[in-house]
């Protein structure tokens, strides 16, 4: 559309109309460089952020307890258990041709800021002086793996990784169709083994303790709040709908299905709750058709907007409902 300026006299001006949907159209990218600015500076400070978690885990609990932690990092470890070899130097030196092989199958930019965190781990925990923190091993694998596990998930918040073995499983999966876990997995029980064959097995173990602790620490974090996807095959779809809509106050999607078996066609409810609201949902599906099918997915991540009820709501419900137990 055409912005037309009419001068006092009549005549339009086009110059000044040109003039001010050039401004508009420069405000408009700025705001837009400035949004991306935004992301992207929030975005480098994850990545700094679980970076130093990281340094901190390896330099305040595994290396003073002569331990190792997964991935290019334990291997690093194990080599410097060995040869005496400086850590963040070898794991810049493992991950430099990881980061070539997988430039093409895990995208630019992922591999950029993966770069960029093992840049900073390596200045951190070769030059930078850290407090050791315990002197037990168990405590060391704990909070070692605690420490590790929240790195990662900050580094992956931040559209990266701590390299090593991440990028390494994506490649092998791509290429030869084997499993992430499955690589990782592979690799990590290497390492162990290796510790146990150099070290002693007890050291082996607190490792496995600090990596087992890692993993968990950082699904917590990825999925704080597991949430299920529910599939309700039923003939009394509209009472159990209605009773999702205004009871719950859930949102559900109603699917068209038709059996492969019998030919016939059914209707299928599809919602979305958390683990707490199961049971009174099952309530629900129990007193409106003992007979529905019902299958229940769990869903690690849900996009869009998902309203997390507390327990106050969930048991003012349950009041209402005449079910006072929680």
């Amino acid at each position: 559309m055409m912005l037309r300026l009419v001068a006092p006299g009549g005549r339009l001006c086009y110059r000044e109309a040109r003039f001010m949907t050039l401004r508009g159209e420069r405000g408009h990218m700025r705001r837009r460089w400035g949004l991306r600015a935004a992301r992207e500076g929030w975005r480098f400070f994850l990545l700094v952020a679980g970076t130093l978690c990281f340094v901190l885990s390896v330099r305040s609990f595994i290396m003073p307890n002569h331990l190792l932690s997964g991935g290019v990092t334990g291997l690093s470890l194990l080599l410097n258990a060995v040869f005496r070899t400086p850590v963040g130097l070898v794991v810049l030196i493992f991950n430099a041709p990881i980061f070539l092989l997988g430039f093409r199958d895990v995208g630019r930019r992922f591999v950029v800021y993966s770069g960029l965190a093992v840049v900073l781990f390596w200045l951190l925990v070769d030059h930078v002086p850290f407090p050791v923190l315990t002197r037990d091993p168990m405590l060391g694998a704990i909070f070692g793996g605690l420490f590790g596990g929240l790195a990662s998930a900050l580094a992956i918040r931040s559209g990266g990784s701590l390299a090593g073995f991440d990028i390494l499983g994506v490649v092998l999966n791509r290429r030869f169709s084997l499993g992430i876990g499955e690589a990782g997995m592979i690799l990590n029980g290497l390492i162990v083994l290796a510790a146990s064959l150099i070290e002693n097995p007890e050291r082996a173990m607190y490792t496995l303790v600090a990596i087992y602790v890692s993993s968990r620490t950082l699904d917590a974090i990825q999925s704080p709040r597991p949430r299920k996807a529910v599939l309700i095959v039923s003939r009394e779809y509209r009472g159990i709908k209605e009773r999702l809509l205004l009871q719950m106050g859930r949102g559900v999607t109603l699917l068209k299905a038709e059996g492969a078996y019998t030919g016939s066609v059914s209707n299928v409810l599809l919602c979305v709750v958390t683990r707490f609201e199961l049971r009174e949902l099952r309530d629900i599906i129990r007193s409106e058709d003992p007979s529905a099918f019902v299958t229940v997915i769990e869903a690690s991540d849900v996009i869009g907007r998902f309203k997390r009820p507390s327990a106050f709501d969930i048991w003012k419900r349950q009041q209402k409902s005449g079910d006072p137990e929680p």
